[in-house]
């Protein structure tokens, strides 16, 4: 195979946004602020349902320093969402279906006043029945909880009301016949809570209405593109009028994908001529924010004894919560389906369905669906495995698909390389070599394909030596902006300091889709190279007019046009000094889903104390394959990042409500995430190639990392104790239950 060489693309590469990072000159959504802004702070629900009877303001607007009051019946009827499926009220009128939903809105002089205004908000409620599980929302007899839902806008309509508002759906052949073919079939159900995505940057916006009556929106999200959408038809605003400006973000993974209470900040901003600022505090956050779907799945296998499975089957719920606006509707969290795994199975029925409950509406979270959907499907690989008497190492290298096969999802993928990184991973983690007692080592493999989708650059060469690429996506944290400075400076031949990356300032240059569905490094990379070339071109046809040169000897190297043919050279901020304007280039593309995914196989090693049942995770190896890789440093960064934060939803990190639908733990101080004494030795083996998408061959690493860490873990437990747990996390209380529980039997 050829590998191509590169000076820049390829090379570890410090991050483009990292000295306004650390040195504190970078604004975040949270930072934005502007003279004589006023302050806007929201009052929510104390039930999981109940009937508004009565709400009193008249406290509130008395108190000085108060300027504005919004309720439910000033938008009455104002349903919204980032996506089609618009079910959420701007602010609820008759009913609210969570604690935490929004009944009421103060703006005031200060963030200490407007709270005290919300507290003095009087409100008369008639308590109502929850329903705060998902498969008891799926009960034909259940109660409806959006009985009106066939009237809210961009639904897709029901022909019979139903808290389901999806139902995956996947079969081939005879599970039936499948189940007779078995020598033993296996049951087991699978639980995972809520869980958040834990950014330290909680939601936050600015919002202004500017002398030209444009509304100028700074805010902390990742997916501007859609708010901006959304917010141009609540509003009734003309397009030029809705403007995006760029921040950084404090971290989102997938958790800030909305806009929250922009809308109503405009219509406070409309009401007060003001500029109005909002922000969240962390018990909000951790009541109201889209975390990720709770789950519960229950897995039915038959196998031979000889290792062949027969059969696959089943059946999930996932809680969508009180309101889908934040969750894929209508299409779901397909990743839930990876419950199925990447084996040889000829008999498979896969159903998944989505539900109304009356507990925090549920969104994206890193590799949405497919850390519930592993969780169940990887641990029941284990179970089935010692239900046979066979190693799960042997039991997997049994049954994995080659290229070319279908998953147990049906999906195929060109380039598979799973046998590979299972076989590596367990050479590297010496998963047969010797184990003291209670020490136990587990498997988990898993994939995540790349997302596509519309995408645009410019890049703009200036004659004082500046060089700006603007692109359509917005930087969390993962480093787009970095590799968008590596391929144009590649193409243009010049280090990649002198590139000045950003996202275009508002979305008329062409939609912002912002990151996600790992598509960050492949359409960022795909756009970029298309319009450095473009301006690359212009460079090199500028130069041959202005010095008698052939175009096809004009070569871009250490910041000069030069002639092959004498030697002669030009530096390119001189071309576009002489053609009397900066040069630019352009470039767009819509990228359809990937052809090629990227496998992962992950072996824990842990040593549990039988006394206590806590676990410790003494070392970690994780083995992916992947396409080119452009900026190791970051590269290794998401691996890792990523194994950190699948231990923390492994062993420590949930989201606890009680029977009332409250959450318990609204803080960090009882929320438990992982810190540097949580993290054991991490081996991490990158299996590159020349295969991917686009010029540099590329393929998406931030959401396959996290996903199968949970059943590697567990696996590991069961491996080590002989005790199996089947609901996240993983912790202490649990596994000694389950020690006690093994020692009665």
């Amino acid at each position: 195979m050829t590998t191509t060489t590169y000076n820049v693309v390829g090379q570890p590469t410090g991050r483009s946004e990292g000295p306004d990072k650390v040195t504190g000159r970078g604004k975040y959504g949270l930072d934005i602020s502007l003279p004589g802004q006023l302050w806007c702070k929201l009052l929510r629900s104390p039930f999981a349902r109940a009937r508004l009877v009565r709400i009193d303001t008249s406290a509130a607007l008395a108190l000085d320093g108060v300027h504005a009051v919004l309720t439910g019946e000033d938008v009455r009827g104002i349903r919204t969402a980032r996506g089609g499926h618009k079910d959420e009220p701007a602010l609820c009128w008759d009913e609210v279906q969570f604690v935490g939903d929004k009944i009421a809105a103060v703006v005031a002089e200060d963030e200490d006043i407007a709270q005290r205004a919300v507290d003095l908000i009087d409100v008369e409620y008639e308590e109502l029945k929850p329903i705060l599980n998902a498969e008891e929302a799926a009960q034909p007899g259940a109660e409806i909880l959006h009985p009106g839902m066939n009237d809210y806008p961009g639904v897709r309509p029901q022909e019979t009301p139903s808290n389901v508002l999806v139902k995956l759906h996947r079969e081939r052949g005879d599970i039936a016949q499948g189940f007779a073919e078995a020598d033993v079939i296996v049951e087991e159900s699978y639980r995972t809570p809520w869980q958040h995505q834990a950014y330290l940057e909680p939601h936050a916006s600015l919002v202004q209405i500017d002398e030209e009556g444009r509304l100028q929106v700074w805010a902390s999200c990742q997916l501007p593109t859609p708010n901006r959408i959304e917010l141009i038809r609540v509003t009734d605003l003309e397009p030029e009028k809705v403007v995006f400006n760029a921040t950084y973000i404090g971290g989102s993974f997938g958790g800030k994908t909305d806009t929250t209470a922009v809308y109503l900040s405009y219509l406070f901003a409309q009401k007060t001529g003001r500029p109005i600022k909002f922000t969240m505090d962390y018990s909000e956050e951790l009541q109201a924010m889209n975390p990720r779907h709770p789950s519960s799945i229950r897995v039915k296998a038959g196998v031979r004894r000889d290792g062949t499975i027969t059969a696959w089957q089943a059946q999930g719920y996932l809680a969508v919560g009180a309101y889908a606006a934040y969750a894929p509707i209508p299409n779901g969290l397909r990743g839930v389906l990876e419950v199925g795994g990447p084996y040889r199975v000829p008999n498979v029925s896969l159903d998944v369905s989505h539900c109304y409950t009356n507990t925090v509406p549920c969104g994206f979270a890193r590799a949405p669906g497919m850390p519930q959907g592993l969780w169940a499907g990887e641990s029941h690989m284990d179970v089935v495995a010692r239900a046979i008497g066979m190693d799960p190492f042997e039991f997997r290298l049994k049954n994995v698909i080659g290229p070319g096969e279908e998953l147990i999802n049906g999906n195929t993928f060109d380039a598979m390389r799973v046998e590979e990184t299972l076989t590596e991973a367990s050479r590297v983690a010496a998963y047969e070599g010797y184990k003291p007692e209670n020490v136990g080592r587990g498997i988990g493999i898993g994939h995540h394909s790349q997302g596509g989708g519309e995408a645009h650059a410019v890049v703009t060469v200036h004659s004082d030596g500046d060089i700006q690429a603007e692109f359509s996506t917005y930087d969390t944290g993962g480093g787009t902006f970095t590799l968008m400075a590596q391929v144009v400076a590649e193409q243009l031949g010049v280090e990649a300091g002198r590139v000045t990356p950003g996202p275009f300032a508002t979305s008329e240059a062409g939609p912002m889709n912002g990151v996600g569905g790992s598509r960050g490094a492949r359409v960022t990379t795909i756009v970029g190279h298309e319009a450095a070339i473009a301006a690359r071109e212009q460079l090199r046809r500028l130069a041959a007019e202005f010095l008698g040169w052939s175009e096809e000897r004009v070569r871009f190297r250490n910041g000069f046009a030069e002639n092959e043919a004498n030697g002669e050279r030009i530096r390119i901020e001189e071309i576009a000094e002489r053609s009397g304007g900066p040069v630019v280039g352009r470039g767009d593309v819509t990228e359809s889903a990937s052809p090629f995914t990227s496998f992962g196989t992950q072996i824990a090693e842990v040593s549990v104390d039988s006394d206590t049942g806590e676990v410790e995770l003494r070392k970690f190896t994780a083995v992916h394959e992947t396409g080119r890789i452009l900026n190791p440093t970051a590269f290794h960064g998401q691996v890792e990042g990523g194994i950190v934060y699948g231990i923390g939803e492994t062993l420590m990190t949930e989201t606890i409500y009680d029977e009332s639908g409250r959450v318990t733990n609204p803080s960090f101080a009882d929320m438990k995430l992982p810190n540097v004494r949580d993290i054991p030795e991490l081996t991490t083996v990158i299996l590159e190639s020349e295969i991917g998408d686009g010029p540099y061959n590329v393929r998406g690493i931030g959401e396959h990392t996290n996903i199968m860490t949970a059943p590697a873990i567990a696996n590991a437990v069961e491996d080590a104790v002989g005790v199996r747990i089947t609901d996240l996390p993983i912790t202490s209380e649990k596994v000694l239950a389950a020690i006690r529980a093994q020692d009665r039997r």
